[in-house]
């Protein structure tokens, strides 16, 4: 029906929004140059989570976010959020109906981190390695969408250019967690740095 179909045009138009979004994103950043001001990621998990609880809600996934205040670091607000933002969409598109997804930010000793973790398929041990490598592409989603083939790869560019990493643990059948880890802001960086509460993150492994 005109409903459906309208569902159908609408979920086109936003995956060739992101598609574009992805190009745009890599053409910008192929070769880093980043901001670099105080961007608390307390702030960034917030509005990731608020700009994606529509699309979780229609896919009836259960979306939540833990994040302490105060977790500075010194870099490129808006490609740190295109970061998440692209983890996000991932998880959100491969968690099944019923599951969760969660957002969460913390400090651990020198280092400020940001993950999502979700309950979909999970990630063969031998593709581990080439999920960042541009252009590659996962099986479909739960409703048989693809992604880019950029967005884990901007992930990578984005966290490397401020001099961190990303990480991946995942297990097949019981879903990923895919985190960014970045060096904590200097206190002089911040007007008012705060104390990063350490919170809880599962274990990290390649």
């Amino acid at each position: 029906d005109l409903r459906e179909a309208a569902g159908v045009v609408a979920r086109t138009v936003d995956r060739l929004t992101h598609l574009v979004d992805d190009l745009l994103q890599f053409a910008r950043h192929g070769a880093p140059t980043f901001a670099h001001e105080p961007v608390d990621l307390s702030d960034v998990v917030a509005e990731v989570t608020a700009e994606f609880a529509g699309a979780a809600a229609d896919r009836e996934v259960v979306l939540d976010s833990v994040a302490p205040p105060a977790l500075w670091v010194v870099g490129d607000r808006v490609a740190l959020r295109q970061a998440l933002h692209n983890l996000t969409g991932n998880a959100v598109r491969v968690a099944p109906p019923g599951s969760a997804v969660r957002l969460a930010a913390g400090r651990d000793g020198g280092w400020i981190w940001m993950a999502v973790e979700d309950a979909g398929p999970g990630i063969p041990e031998a593709e581990r390695d080439l999920v960042f490598q541009r252009f590659w592409r996962k099986a479909r989603g739960e409703d048989g969408e693809r992604g880019s083939g950029l967005g884990l790869t901007i992930v990578r560019q984005v966290a490397e250019g401020h001099n961190g990493e990303v990480r991946l643990a995942s297990e097949e059948g019981r879903g990923s967690t895919f985190s960014v880890w970045l060096p904590a802001a200097p206190e002089h960086a911040v007007e008012a740095p705060g104390a990063g509460v350490a919170a809880a993150v599962p274990s990290q492994t390649a």
